[in-house]
């Protein structure tokens, strides 16, 4: 019984995300014949803390990746 209500739950996460990617292309397609906004310094600040910390994530994501490996560790 529990394996079935893993499966269901797992069949379900795929629909999700396949409903949630073709809604993320929908918008995508919708805003390309919409101008590009001029962002203000805090709109901007935002963007660029945004970057800064997805750069810092994926770096300590290799970080400790490579630190997991028993020949480096």
């Amino acid at each position: 019984m529990l394996v079935a209500i893993v499966l269901v739950a797992e069949v379900l996460v795929v629909a999700w995300f396949a409903i949630f990617s073709l809604m993320l292309l929908s918008m995508y397609l919708d805003s390309r014949q919409m101008p590009v906004p001029k962002l203000d310094v805090a709109g901007r600040t935002l963007i660029g803390s945004a970057k800064l910390a997805f750069v810092t994530g994926i770096i300590a994501l290799g970080a400790l990746t490579v630190l997991e490996i028993p020949v480096f560790g």
